[in-house]
């Protein structure tokens, strides 16, 4: 089953690359990388999947505060700069997260450096055709227009159907946590194969706990993790600004991470109930991955790349 698997994502990609090559986009060549091969250069724009949605927003609002050059999409490709502010360096289109065309047209041609991934069905729509399906359409034009890198919000939790949080944000959202670990665990596959590795094609995964809309506490406020074992409350705001600083880190590219607010952390098990309570009593527990820094390069710095993707 994992190989016919492997076989149809392959297909899938190799009909992509074949359709961009043809329409005169070339994949970079594969060669010994260093760091600054794996840095999204600050000259080169970033397209927001979702931009109409609460944390899409907080990343166009991140984008354009730091200097960087952004396409907000939308279904429709209207979209009102709801976080206010200079405009300069923003621009709109249209794109369906559920129609691999449309994706494909979106980030074609455009010279991006990133693709942020901050759509989801929530509650509202079909969480297979958004969160799985939306998300594998994103990697596959991304990597047949060789797009140096996909940043996704994905969610705590996602790997334990065994927690209540898993349960209820499951049931709530329609299979949204079954949705998101698919589009996942098919990303990396895509990014693991052969005909991608090596050539500064990447991605990251971020595993927000609760989202709040209250206001942004920056780096040295949070913490990240990887195992899914820790999670807690983090703003959107904080995601967004995650989402847009992992771009200049080389320490963030091809990993997976959960993230929240430190004073909140709490284990798997407890989390529910704690962010329930809106509690800020962290636990004593420690994972051993664990992440912290004063700015948001060093709260990177030391993440451990998915498994088949040391570059």
């Amino acid at each position: 089953e994992g190989s016919s698997r492997r076989k149809v994502i392959q297909k899938g990609t190799s009909g992509l690359i074949g359709l961009a090559t043809s329409m005169g986009f070339q994949q970079r060549p594969a060669s010994a990388l260093s760091d600054e091969d794996l840095v999204v250069p600050k000259s080169k724009s970033v397209l927001v999947l979702g931009a109409s949605g609460k944390t899409g927003s907080e990343c166009v609002k991140s984008l354009i505060e730091t200097g960087r050059s952004c396409i907000a999409t939308t279904r429709t490709g209207a979209f009102e700069n709801n976080g206010g502010g200079a405009t300069a360096g923003l621009s709109t289109t249209s794109a369906d997260v559920t129609q691999a065309d449309s994706v494909l047209k979106a980030v074609q041609g455009r010279d991006l450096g990133a693709v942020i991934f901050a759509a989801s069905a929530s509650t509202k729509g079909d969480a297979f055709a958004v969160d799985c399906d939306g998300v594998i359409n994103a990697a596959k034009a991304c990597i047949a227009c060789g797009v140096p890198r996909l940043v996704i919000v994905s969610s705590g939790t996602v790997t334990r159907p065994d927690s209540a949080v898993y349960k209820l944000l499951n049931l709530v959202g329609k299979g949204i946590m079954e949705a998101k670990i698919r589009g996942e665990d098919t990303v990396r596959d895509l990014y693991a194969d052969s005909s991608v590795l090596g050539k500064g094609l990447g991605y990251t995964i971020i595993r927000p706990g609760g989202l709040t809309m209250e206001e942004p506490l920056g780096a040295s406020e949070l913490e990240l993790n990887q195992g899914d074992n820790k999670s807690g409350r983090i703003t959107r705001a904080d995601v967004a600004a995650l989402c847009v600083s992992c771009l200049d880190s080389a320490d963030a590219f091809d990993t997976t991470f959960e993230c929240y607010e430190t004073l909140t952390a709490k284990p798997v098990e407890s989390v529910g109930i704690s962010n329930i309570m809106k509690s800020k009593d962290p636990t004593a527990f420690v994972s051993g991955n664990e992440r912290r820094g004063d700015s948001w390069g060093a709260l990177f710095h030391g993440l451990s790349r998915d498994e088949g993707h040391l570059v």
